[in-house]
């Protein structure tokens, strides 16, 4: 379902020149500096698995979940998702993955959560049967009835959380990447946020 090969991520930037006007200099200058991001990352997942990728902040678990579902090109290596190469067809990959991030939402700030939730299946393409059943199905599992009808914006971080949730699971997607999905929840949403994927995986 994905698998890696080597991949590694560098990124280069200027070389910042001190002195008088050191920031229009810095910006002419031909000097770059590189950072390692990524580093020869290989794995192999296989459907059906939960995998947590661990490591330290800085160690290049954004990086590598950047590059798999293709919001970044890798400076070398290669990868799957899906039997697709994420960065070279983003379109086909983007209906093949779910994906929350913690620090971003892909809800809309100023429209009501139900309403960010049918405009995410007509993108989708999901059939208006199969729309409700699923979104009936996430609403009762995420115990979100409260608060449909609130504009995202005026969520909690937690419901917030569980909107965004509900929207990358909502069309049925194989393959579901979370980068921190449980970053400043409490310890009952973090349960919660827990059960809900086991749950969802095994349906």
């Amino acid at each position: 379902m994905i698998r890696a090969d080597t991949l590694v991520k560098t990124f280069e930037r200027p070389v910042r020149i001190e002195g008088r006007f050191s920031a229009v200099r810095t910006l002419f200058t031909r000097q770059r500096q590189r950072s390692v991001a990524v580093n020869g990352v290989s794995l192999s997942i296989a459907e059906g698995e939960v995998v947590g990728y661990l490591g330290p902040n800085g160690a290049g678990k954004s990086t590598t979940i950047k590059m798999l579902t293709g919001i970044l090109v890798p400076t070398s290596g290669t990868a799957t998702v899906a039997g697709i190469v994420p960065w070279k067809d983003r379109s086909a990959n983007a209906r093949n993955i779910g994906v929350v991030f913690g620090q971003r939402s892909q809800l809309w700030w100023d429209l009501p959560l139900d309403e960010s939730l049918r405009l995410i299946g007509k993108m989708y393409d999901v059939e208006p049967a199969r729309f409700r059943q699923n979104r009936d199905m996430l609403v009762e599992l995420l115990q979100m009835e409260s608060f449909l009808a609130t504009p995202v914006r005026q969520l909690s971080l937690g419901q917030r959380m569980r909107g965004d949730l509900a929207a990358a699971v909502l069309y049925e997607p194989p393959v579901l990447f979370l980068d921190e999905p449980t970053v400043g929840l409490d310890v009952v949403a973090r349960e919660r946020m827990r059960g809900f994927i086991e749950e969802i995986n095994r349906t």
